[in-house]
């Protein structure tokens, strides 16, 4: 007998079921909730900075509607819904991330620092007032 089956049998488990066996078939999704309105695919996590509270102001957000992941979590996305995706990844990861979410990714970055430069955060914002735009002639 090993360590683990000593253990186990000093506590009198002779056997135990595993709570989630398909996590060990590989199915370990993050199902997103309806709620979530906007995920952001990101490696750092800049949750608390100005620029992101200025934009969940802009997209008239509360923090229980948004959705902070990194790349690998991206990949296991399950959704059944239409929330708004902003990729700040490398532009070979944002096509890998890109072809599980595809027609779902409104913005693209390629760093959180770029958007410390004045062009990449105009561009940023000028896709957010496209977007709106794109928003209001759907709504019409």
């Amino acid at each position: 007998m090993n360590r683990r089956d000593l253990l186990l049998n000093e506590m009198g488990i002779s056997q135990w079921v595993l709570a989630k066996p398909q996590v060990l078939k590989g199915d370990a999704q993050i199902r997103l909730d309806k709620k979530i309105k906007f995920v952001v695919v990101c490696e750092e996590d800049h949750q608390s900075s100005g620029l992101f509270a200025d934009l969940l102001i802009a997209l008239n957000l509360q923090k229980s509607e948004y959705q902070w992941l990194d790349a690998e979590q991206s990949q296991r996305l399950v959704f059944e819904h239409s929330p708004l995706i902003w990729l700040i990844q490398s532009e070979e990861q944002a096509v890998k991330i890109a072809k599980n979410i595809a027609n779902q990714t409104a913005w693209k970055n390629a760093s959180w620092q770029d958007l410390a430069k004045s062009s990449p955060k105009r561009q940023l914002w000028q896709q957010i007032e496209t977007y709106f735009a794109q928003l209001e002639k759907q709504d019409d």
